[in-house]
């Protein structure tokens, strides 16, 4: 099983999943196997999905698989040597909270300049607020944001359609997380970076400018040998990577 929350793999419990209402710890294996009678076992959301991603997807069942997952936050799952890697206390792959702009917006984990604050849902909106208000230039995306009807979505159509504005904000998001993304790759040398989420239904358009930017500042024997994907699998990652845990 995936789940959102601070994941503890010896004993099976989940702490501070508030979207499904678990704001104090929940012993989640205990209650599976006294329900089945069976093993049970969870891990977190976002590294389920690099599982699934990494066996079935576009990471190709290689041994080393980095997955970031853009939706309303940036989350990640980090496989090396065919091993999901949990850190000493599950904290491991959280991507989303490398900071990218000391000087940037705040994150909702306290810190200032998060790449989840400039590379999510929401973050596009945060990088497009800004630049629009600055703009002098011809943007029918402009009207958009300054109205506040803008989706993250919306900056990649326009962006698609040359809109001046759109393109600068792609460029930015795209800096952002192909920098961060080349990072990554230095210290692990993945055989993929897998991006996976909302915001990678952008397609090819989107990992263009992101591999552009990954090939700034990789390493050039990693910029070489590791590749940028699209996760394949959608919302069946999980279901697969979670599946995969009994293996």
């Amino acid at each position: 099983m995936g789940s959102p929350g601070k994941i503890d793999f010896e004993k099976g419990t989940v702490t501070g999943a508030y979207n499904l209402g678990w704001s104090k710890e929940q012993n989640i294996r205990e209650q599976f196997e006294e329900a089945f009678g069976r093993p049970f076992y969870i891990d977190n959301d976002a590294n389920v999905a690099a599982l699934g991603e990494r066996w079935k997807g576009a990471g190709d069942n290689a041994p080393d698989v980095i997955f970031v997952t853009l939706g309303t936050g940036v989350g990640g799952g980090i496989i090396a040597q065919g091993q999901l890697l949990h850190g000493v206390n599950g904290s491991a792959g959280e991507i989303g909270h490398m900071v990218v702009d000391e000087d940037g917006f705040s994150c909702t984990c306290g810190n200032i300049g998060c790449l989840e604050t400039v590379a999510s849902t929401t973050g596009i909106v945060n990088i497009a607020k800004s630049f629009a208000s600055q703009f002098d230039e011809t943007s029918e995306l402009r009207r958009l944001i300054l109205e506040h009807q803008v989706t993250a979505k919306d900056v990649f159509d326009y962006a698609k359609k040359n809109d001046s504005l759109g393109q600068k904000i792609v460029w930015q998001f795209a800096n952002y997380l192909g920098k961060s993304l080349s990072q990554l790759a230095n210290a692990l040398n993945p055989n993929y970076n897998v991006i996976g989420g909302g915001v990678s239904a952008a397609g090819e358009f989107l990992l263009d400018k992101v591999k552009e930017e990954f090939d700034k500042f990789a390493f050039p024997t990693v910029r070489n040998s590791t590749k940028l994907a699209l996760a394949t699998l959608g919302n069946d990652a999980g279901v697969i990577g979670a599946a995969s845990l009994v293996l």
